[in-house]
């Protein structure tokens, strides 16, 4: 027996071939690998892998990030993250190419995603809460921009609605409606909308019927209105 399997050289070696088979297939899988960014161009990003690949040098990929258009994060230059490998082509999706993926197996660096990791030095403010921001704040409206919108940043805060307004900022309040504004600031405020009250209406506008005590002839100060 121990003849026919030194001539039968296929036998003594298909446990090798067997592990080789199984390195290549697993060497063309994707690769989920640490790195960090390096150029980001609206939803694109350029990405180092953080990883030591000796003897191998690792290039640097450009690549979607894991996002939806409806939630933008302001990835910037150093972030932090992983790559998530894809079964398939993604640039019919992306944008980054063109055409309906097959299922075709991908090379291992050419269908990735970014997706971010968190840091143990960048902890939230208030870990039980919701927190957005950005080094230009941050936008919330509607898909048209033009209904509705909240824009906050270091300039200050504006609420929009339609032709409506309210705008905070470090000089005060400003709400603008139907063609009116009103500003506040400090100890002043000034008006240009009518404020109306049971006996008054103002700015320069008109007062209900009433009287004054005291009155005088000439120059005499009429005192305190009375409804």
């Amino acid at each position: 027996m121990s003849e026919n399997y030194a001539k039968l050289w296929v036998q003594r070696s298909a446990n090798q071939t067997a592990i080789n088979r199984a390195r290549q297939a697993i060497d063309n899988l994707g690769r989920a690998l640490p790195c960090r960014v390096v150029k980001v161009s609206g939803a694109i990003v350029t990405v180092a892998f953080e990883v030591n690949a000796a003897p191998y040098t690792l290039p640097n990929i450009t690549i979607p990030k894991s996002e939806s258009t409806w939630i933008r994060m302001p990835t910037q230059v150093g972030d932090k993250g992983v790559t998530m490998p894809a079964d398939a082509y993604l640039g019919g999706v992306s944008g980054l190419g063109g055409g309906v993926a097959t299922l075709t197996r991908p090379g291992n660096l050419s269908a990735l995603v970014f997706v971010p990791v968190s840091n143990s030095g960048s902890g939230p403010d208030d870990p039980n809460a919701a927190q957005v921001c950005g080094p230009n704040g941050a936008i919330i409206r509607t898909t048209t921009g033009t209904a509705s919108s909240i824009v906050t940043n270091d300039e200050g805060t504006t609420i929009t609605f339609g032709g409506t307004t309210l705008v905070i900022n470090a000089a005060g309040i400003t709400m603008t409606a139907n063609g009116q504004t009103f500003t506040w600031g400090g100890t002043q405020a000034v008006s240009t909308m009518p404020i109306k009250a049971p006996d008054v209406i103002l700015p320069n506008g008109s007062a209900n019927g009433h009287y004054h005590p005291g009155v005088q002839t000439g120059t005499g100060n009429t005192g305190t209105m009375t409804g």
